[in-house]
């Protein structure tokens, strides 16, 4: 059954290629072989961490600048000045009426507060001079309270 022919390497005669070191060393090979490669090692040793130029990596960084600039630039809000007397000088006043009455804004309102604040300025020490007590202005509160509810109501 079994055709395989057995052998034991010892049991050939010492000549037999069989029996033959496959390939054979220098002498001291072996004693010499760690300092030749730390040798190897020591000069082949490179930086951790190198940056190259290349043409790809500068178009592609100057692409991505480019872009966050344009999304900077497009998101951010533009500051609007105060209109100056010249911009509504083409305006009619019928126009502004029709304007502050769509906006739900009575223009008697407006221009009487408008006098209000120019005539107390940015000094609020006008306040103080007034001979006013608390309880009058919350009395005063509750009836404009009481006004303006009733008004929206009917």
């Amino acid at each position: 059954m079994d055709d395989k022919n057995y052998f034991r390497l010892d049991e050939l005669p010492p000549e037999h290629p069989l029996r033959q070191q496959p390939f054979s060393v220098p002498e001291g090979y072996f004693d010499a072989l760690p300092s030749r490669v730390q040798a190897r090692v020591a000069r082949k040793q490179k930086p951790a961490f190198s940056i190259s130029w290349s043409w790809q990596r500068t178009a592609a960084s100057l692409a991505g600048a480019s872009l966050i600039a344009v999304l900077v630039w497009q998101t951010l809000p533009q500051r609007q000045e105060s209109l100056g007397t010249e911009a509504l000088t083409g305006v009619s006043n019928e126009v502004i009426a029709a304007y502050l009455a769509e906006q739900g804004v009575d223009p008697y309102e407006l221009a009487d507060s408008q006098q209000l604040h120019s005539s107390l300025g940015t000094d609020t020490t006008a306040i103080e001079y007034l001979d006013v007590e608390p309880a009058d202005i919350r009395q005063h509160m509750e009836e404009q309270n009481l006004i303006g509810n009733s008004e929206f109501g009917s």
